[in-house]
């Protein structure tokens, strides 16, 4: 499968120097092989992570679908 993806990340820095970082993201499928040839759809990502704890939250949703 084929896909072609587009995000963003952000850092907020509060008043205490604490940070909350997050990503927001969609991947967009755009084919694939064999099986998968006409394979299109979508996912949306969400991710709030903290790189002093390394730590994160994801959270993707999505669908697909093989057109003929």
């Amino acid at each position: 499968m084929f896909s072609e993806f587009s995000g963003t990340g952000q850092t907020a820095v509060g008043p205490d120097g604490s940070k909350k970082s997050t990503y927001t993201g969609v991947s967009r499928f755009t084919g694939g092989m064999g099986r998968y040839q006409g394979v299109r759809g979508v996912v949306k990502d969400n991710v709030i992570f903290d790189l002093d704890k390394n730590t994160n939250q994801l959270r993707s949703e999505g669908e697909y679908w093989i057109e003929k």
